[in-house]
């Protein structure tokens, strides 16, 4: 997917997703995530969707932000989408838990840059 012009709305779209997350398993715990079937789903297309979006963002933008594992965001899309066999519930619980809190500050960041 090529980067687009203004990534602002990818950046929003991000936030967006990650906000979406951290409401749904919010109270939730590790046990009942892995049990319930559309809690994992949702945070799966989300984290899809993640990925998705910072494949569009351009690379200097990426770069100026090193602190970020980007190419595993865009991996683990690749994972959701042609090996969902290989989804481990425990690391998406530690995404949806850990790391998607810790993008949502940069994310904050690139959005003011973005400005």
């Amino acid at each position: 997917m090529a980067a687009t012009a203004n990534p602002r709305a990818r950046l929003e779209h991000i936030l967006f997703h990650i906000q979406g997350v951290g409401r749904t398993v919010q109270g939730v715990s590790f046990a009942e995530f892995s049990s319930v079937y559309h809690l994992e789903r949702t945070v799966e297309r989300a984290i899809q969707i993640i990925s998705e979006a910072v494949r569009a963002l351009p690379p200097e933008l990426l770069r100026r932000h090193p602190e970020i594992e980007w190419n595993k965001i865009t991996a683990i899309g690749n994972v959701l989408r042609h090996e969902y066999q290989r989804i481990d519930p425990e690391i998406m619980w530690d995404i949806a838990t850990v790391k998607l809190p810790e993008l949502e500050s940069v994310i904050r960041k690139m959005l003011a840059e973005t400005k």
